[in-house]
């Protein structure tokens, strides 16, 4: 009878929940096995975790984005948090000189298409010990420990903070046991690749970014000291802890409502969102629609305003604004010869107007103004970034027109 109800006990018991984590990287990540070594540190903070890596000796973000089995990986299951680590060197050059913007996008759109609910996560490494001599001459700053470490951490910070990403700070923390701690040594012997202490760092770094909570109270010291344990575990818990904000840990995961693509005719917008959520759209024409892609329909000419609140599957909730201009009967102007909107050349666009010209606007869907201009009856062309583009032209009398233009 007594083990008939030990038995029931045992069995009304909840499952514990597991997170699950993709690190997507190269050799920072599969030293010393930083995966495991978090996962452990886990464990003995009462977290179960599952983890998974792709990480090929050297490679760049950009390389992982075409990678068959990064992309694989990603779409393997519906991850809680995707963790990203550009190539050491590349992570702390400007961006107009790397790929690694470019990568990451294309990783994250990845990761979004099989889970909306991932959190993307990007991994601040650390200046090499020395400074990094291959880069030296043509980037002063990359000469030192010091101006390669505080490159790399505006840069990921930057990314991050553009790309709706958290920051797992381990950068900043070695830069601080480095300062207060260098009997704590870091490195292996060629001054890049984290040793034992090195990994473990990170992977305390790493708890306190994915959990928010402060990693002091594990019990799992990899195999250093326990004092040497413990000093890393306080260092990575108030690194990540006390600027929560900065790292943008406050920043809910989860799609906004911003549009995924749009079409614009004469007399109609359609507008697309892929989230698997609940959508509410209404217009300032009296049309509403709850799908993820609709089409407003415009009897007349005039500027309309198109309200999108979208709640996701991971219990946010997000609401944008969208104005457009709408000329009804454009298409038959634009062929009368009234106005000529196109792109010849990449990253500009060529305006032709009649009469004795207007002012001319080009924004990006959202509604973000790029151009104004004025411009007169001859043809012009005029710089701006590449993609579908909406514009609006105003003549004189203060007639608008408005349509769109595709920009190599």
């Amino acid at each position: 009878m007594r083990m008939a109800s030990l038995l029931l006990l045992v069995c009304a018991l909840p499952a514990q929940a597991q997170t699950s984590v993709l690190f997507i990287g190269n050799s920072y990540i599969y030293s010393n096995d930083l995966p495991n070594t978090f996962r452990q540190l886990a464990l003995s903070l009462g977290e179960t975790v599952t983890v998974q890596s792709s990480a090929p000796g050297g490679y760049t973000l950009y390389q992982h984005s075409t990678y068959t089995p990064t992309l694989d990986a990603i779409n393997a299951q519906p991850w809680d948090f995707v963790v990203m680590q550009e190539q050491s060197q590349l992570g702390a050059l400007p961006s107009d000189v790397t790929s690694t913007e470019y990568g990451m996008l294309q990783l994250m759109a990845e990761i979004e298409a099989n889970w909306e609910c991932t959190y993307p996560v990007l991994y601040m490494t650390w200046g090499r010990e020395n400074g990094d001599p291959q880069y030296c001459a043509n980037y002063p700053f990359m000469c030192t420990y010091e101006g390669m470490q505080q490159a790399l951490r505006n840069n990921y910070v930057t990314l991050a903070n553009f790309n709706d990403a958290w920051t797992s700070p381990v950068g900043v923390a070695w830069g601080t046991v480095r300062a207060e701690h260098p009997e704590i040594n870091l490195y292996v012997a060629d001054g890049s690749h984290p040793s034992v202490a090195g990994t473990y760092l990170a992977a305390c770094v790493f708890y306190c970014t994915l959990f928010h909570e402060s990693c002091t109270a594990a019990t799992f010291n990899s195999s250093l000291d326990p004092a040497t344990a413990a000093t890393l575990r306080g260092i990575a818990s108030s690194t990540v802890l006390d600027e929560f904000e900065t790292w943008n840990l406050d920043l809910p995961n989860g799609t906004d409502a911003l549009l995924d693509g749009f079409q614009l005719g004469p007399d109609f917008v359609t507008l697309i969102h892929n989230g698997a959520g609940e959508h509410l759209w209404t217009c300032t024409n009296g049309q509403s629609f709850t799908t993820g892609t609709v089409t407003f329909t415009f009897e007349n000419s005039g500027s309309f305003v198109v309200t999108h609140t979208y709640n996701d599957p991971c219990g946010n909730s997000d609401t944008r604004t969208f104005t457009f201009d709408m000329a009804v009967g454009l298409d038959e102007l634009t062929k009368a010869g009234a106005i000529s909107v196109g792109s010849s050349t990449p990253g500009s666009v060529d305006v032709a107007v009649p009469g004795q010209g207007g002012t001319f606007q080009l924004m990006d869907v959202q509604g973000r103004l790029l151009v104004n201009e004025p411009i007169n009856g001859s043809q012009t062309r005029m710089a701006c970034p590449s993609g579908i583009l909406l514009w609006r032209y105003s003549d004189l009398q203060g007639v608008s027109r408005s349509g769109k233009v595709v920009v190599q």
